[in-house]
């Protein structure tokens, strides 16, 4: 509950930024380029850090790092608040991503270490969840705050909510009880574990999930609802609003479910039906048509929300952290790579393609497939206890 807690915090934080970014930077007198560099610099800095973080945390400890990403983003975002120009903005941002992938990454370790097998599902869908509900609210916190004291202050408000995170943390969550040295991964020994068919097919099954989040619902959906429905941004607004909601309730009841009677229908199921409703998106018409099909999809994906229990159940707990660094490394090489690829494929003038909504569909589905024969310890565990 603690770090479900810390986490809303700081994903409120992170979302809190999101509608002045590039406000933000334009105001120091930079090309749109260098705005846009704001966000990638952020995912980037995280891409190469998921990596270590889940390493070194499981060598050094799980609470030091947790504190050490909290303080991190809690400095940079105050910096970021009161910038002096583009490039100590810049700076800020990915320190802020750097802090990010170290703190997320290992208290997702954490709280999989925390959890007993019969309820591991249960906890990590209530932690994604409190992640979906800072990301629905940071957005109206930021724009009120950007409003009424400048486009710096949503940065001051998301280094306040790093900073009451990390107190939260290091005064109620113990350090012996999320971490375990005993037996911890070398590098050398890391991307061995991708030739793990069970690891490796979860891994590439946590790319699609973000390549269908990022790519399609948050990058080539609203392209596709203003260029080609005309939709004002306040329906859009609406309809990705429901998504989010869609998405939190199948991801707190597929937690249970997958607890019950194992991951892999449930996961399965989720990829498949996403795969399906991504490739229904060109043909909506209108937004009532458009709403029903993104509802669809963000329900699909809600089922396979807490991927990382799957991912839990089949390695060691000497191998969880640097497993764990290697998910999120795969999250979010799907969270950078995605919208680019896909909003390139949409074109580049006039109406969006179908092409990016067939082949992210396509994708999808041929790297669900290898799931299939994936191992399901949860299954046989409530099979014996049957």
């Amino acid at each position: 509950m603690v770090l479900s807690a810390a986490s809303f915090f700081s994903m409120m934080g992170m979302s809190i930024v999101s509608p002045v970014i590039p406000d933000y930077a334009l105001s120091f007198g930079v090309p749109f380029a260098l705005a846009g560099l704001l966000i990638s610099g952020f995912g980037l800095a995280r891409l190469f850090v998921d990596l270590p973080a889940g390493m070194l945390s499981e060598r050094f400890g799980a609470r030091r790092f947790m504190l050490l990403g909290l303080a991190i983003i809690a400095t940079s975002s105050l910096i970021a608040g009161f910038a002096v120009n583009y490039a100590v903005l810049l700076a800020a941002r990915i320190l802020e991503g750097a802090g990010s992938a170290i703190y997320m990454t290992t208290s997702l370790t954490a709280v999989t270490r925390l959890s007993p097998r019969e309820s591991r599902g249960v906890n990590l869908s209530l932690y994604m969840s409190m992640f979906l509900i800072g990301t629905m609210i940071g957005p109206v916190v930021g724009g009120f705050a950007a409003e009424h004291f400048g486009l710096g202050a949503p940065f001051t408000v998301y280094g306040l909510f790093a900073s009451f995170s990390f107190l939260l943390v290091w005064k109620t969550i113990g350090r012996e009880e999320v971490t375990d040295t005993s037996n911890a991964i070398r590098p050398k020994e890391l991307f061995g574990l991708l030739r793990r068919y069970d690891i490796l097919t979860i891994n590439l099954a946590n790319i699609c999930v973000f390549v269908a989040r990022q790519g399609i619902l948050n990058t080539v959906v609203p392209l596709y609802a203003r260029l080609n429905l005309g939709m004002a941004l306040s329906e859009l607004g609406m309809i990705l609003s429901i998504a989010a909601l869609g998405n939190l309730v199948t991801m707190l009841l597929s937690g249970s479910m997958t607890d019950r009677y194992g991951r892999k229908p449930f996961f399965l199921a989720g990829l498949g039906l996403s795969a399906v409703f991504i490739a229904l998106v060109p043909f909506a018409t209108d937004i009532v048509q458009l709403g029903a099909v993104i509802a669809g999809l963000s329900l699909s994906l809600g089922l396979a929300g807490p991927m990382a229990a799957w991912l839990t159940d089949v390695v060691d707990p000497g191998e969880l952290g640097g497993a764990m660094g290697l998910f999120r490394t795969m999250g979010d090489l799907g969270y950078v790579v995605g919208p680019v690829a896909l909003a390139a494929l949409a074109g580049t003038t006039g109406a969006v393609s179908s092409a990016p909504f067939f082949l992210a569909a396509a994708v999808i589905f041929m790297m669900t497939l290898p799931l299939v024969r994936t191992s399901d310890p949860a299954a046989m565990m409530v099979t014996r206890q049957a």
